[in-house]
């Protein structure tokens, strides 16, 4: 029988698992019984989840005139869904932050994951879309799967790097060729052993492929979209790619985008970055 990505996420399913705080934070969001008060007990009792929190808020994104200073205030200004999100988007970060790799740069991997992040979440308040962080979670986790693969499986992932460069082809087509599934599976698989939310999982797993996405297309279309920008930054700033893809043109027209647009996004995105690299990133890895 063959080795799938549901079977690589139950052999680390211990050594990925969320923090106990983003697991109640999420069923408590789900829970129509549970109030802000509730969330907001709860949040308080995790004095590292509460500085956090508090930090995202005040940071230059929300732009709130006067400073925030307690826990239901937060929750006010970011929204429960949004909370939410923001919660599962740090504590994967904190599960992978002691990940031994030997095969990608853990800076240039959360760089370009926070780039997909921020311009996903750009692309989303430009489009009008509720709850934009839900979008910068999927953004900072689209690659996910890489390091599950890179950890358990070195070798096939060290051979379909070097194929991939050797040949010019995107990783992920590698991927399935040399072990049958690929980063956009893993990812997949894993958040759904979280428990997240079905838009979440979607745009994990299609956002390369945004076109086979049925039940949240424009989630895949706008993560598709960041992932290609967020490699044109890299390049511009002379980074190492993880790799390269075409932007598939169709997603545009789905969202009803021009170039133009996108070079502004860009722009924008520029602006936030340092600022959410130092709240989101370097924050969970210090």
């Amino acid at each position: 029988m063959p080795f799938t990505a549901k079977d690589l996420i139950s052999a680390v399913s211990d050594v990925v698992s969320l923090p106990d705080i983003a697991i109640r934070v999420n069923d408590m969001v789900e829970d129509p019984l549970c109030s802000l008060a509730d969330i907001t007990t709860l949040i308080s009792q995790d004095p590292g989840l509460t500085a956090r929190l508090l930090r995202i808020a005040n940071s230059p994104f929300y732009g709130f005139p006067s400073r925030i200073d307690s826990v239901s205030r937060a929750i006010t200004i970011i929204g429960m869904e949004d909370l939410r999100s923001l919660i599962l988007a740090t504590s994967a970060i904190e599960v992978f932050s002691d990940f031994p790799n030997e095969l990608v740069s853990m800076e240039t991997f959360w760089r370009h994951s926070l780039r997909c992040a921020v311009i996903a979440r750009a692309l989303a308040r430009h489009l009008h879309k509720p709850n934009p962080e839900r979008y910068f979670t999927a953004g900072l986790l689209h690659d996910i799967g890489y390091l599950i693969i890179y950890r358990e499986l070195p070798e096939m992932a060290s051979r379909t790097l070097s194929l991939s460069n050797q040949n010019r082809e995107i990783v992920y087509i590698i991927e399935q060729e040399v072990m049958g599934f690929d980063h956009t599976d893993v990812g997949c698989e894993l958040l759904q052993h979280w428990n997240m939310p079905e838009h979440l999982v979607e745009a994990v797993r299609h956002h390369h492929t945004p076109n086979l996405a049925k039940d949240h297309p424009h989630d895949a279309c706008i993560v598709h979209i960041a992932n290609y920008l967020a490699n044109t930054m890299l390049a511009r700033v002379g980074g190492d790619l993880l790799e390269t893809e075409a932007l598939d043109v169709t997603t545009l027209q789905t969202l009803g985008l021009t170039p133009n647009t996108l070079q502004a996004i860009i722009r924008e995105a520029d602006l936030q970055f340092n600022d959410t690299l130092e709240i989101i990133v370097y924050d969970e890895v210090a």
